[in-house]
């Protein structure tokens, strides 16, 4: 009788030490998985985050242009002479790609010129040549005996790039791209129109050295209307572009 109490306290322990083993085991498991859980919740937040930088990212991307093009002038809506021209560089040619404000860089959140900005000007206006300027910029369209545009188109202006102000004249390439319609109102001897221009060679001015800027074409977007034919209004001090 005894021997056989033994034998049955001998197997008790070892079925107690089993259950202890066996319940050591799964707590070690419980703990493994909610430690790797951890840290996979700590490895979602970092990611989860980028995430939504990457979203935010693309709805500026989408929604936000620093250079958004100015409205066109409707032809006849003006009392009097007036334009609108405006260079808009491409995102390439932009710090960040255009995601932030030009200004946070130093550099003008827009770049063009108006019938009211100092010392506008118009020179010459018929259907072979179109020339508007302002302080510090000169445009010229240029039309050949069809009334295509051609190399005659320019625009000459001051750009801030690599550190300091330069003189640049902008070009347009072979065959030149873009459009421009010009409208002859009923008023006698005025014109009207729009364009949207590429112009992909930019060279400084003085040396007419190509600056290799911007990696893509700037575009040439404006509007003019009620511009009298063979008139002009030319300030004094104005150079040839």
């Amino acid at each position: 009788m005894s021997e056989c109490h033994g034998r049955r306290l001998s197997n008790d322990r070892y079925t107690v030490t089993e259950v202890r083993l066996r319940n050591v085991r799964l707590h070690q498991i419980r703990n493994h998985r909610m430690t790797h859980n951890r840290q996979r919740s700590w490895l979602l937040v970092p990611l989860g985050l980028l995430g939504c930088l990457a979203v935010l990212a693309g709805f500026s991307f989408v929604s936000y242009r620093p250079d958004r093009p100015v409205p066109t002038i409707d032809p006849g809506s003006s009392p009097g002479p007036a334009f609108v021209v405006q260079i808009i560089r491409p995102r390439s040619g932009l710090p960040l790609g255009g995601l932030l404000p030009p200004k946070l860089f130093g550099l003008e959140s827009h770049l063009g010129f108006g019938s009211d900005s100092p010392g506008a000007f118009f020179g010459r206006v018929d259907r072979g040549r179109v020339e508007l300027g302002a302080d510090h910029w000169e445009m010229a369209l240029g039309f050949d005996e069809e009334g295509q545009l051609n190399s005659e188109t320019r625009v000459v202006f001051e750009l801030l790039l690599q550190d300091r102000v330069r003189k640049v004249r902008a070009r347009v390439g072979q065959p030149v791209i873009g459009t421009c319609e010009i409208t002859e109102l009923s008023e006698a001897g005025t014109l009207s129109g729009h364009f949207d221009i590429e112009l992909p060679h930019c060279e400084d001015f003085e040396t007419g050295k190509a600056l290799g800027w911007p990696p893509q074409p700037f575009l040439l977007h404006g509007s003019f209307d009620r511009l009298p034919r063979n008139a002009s209004m030319i300030p004094q001090g104005s150079s040839e572009n």
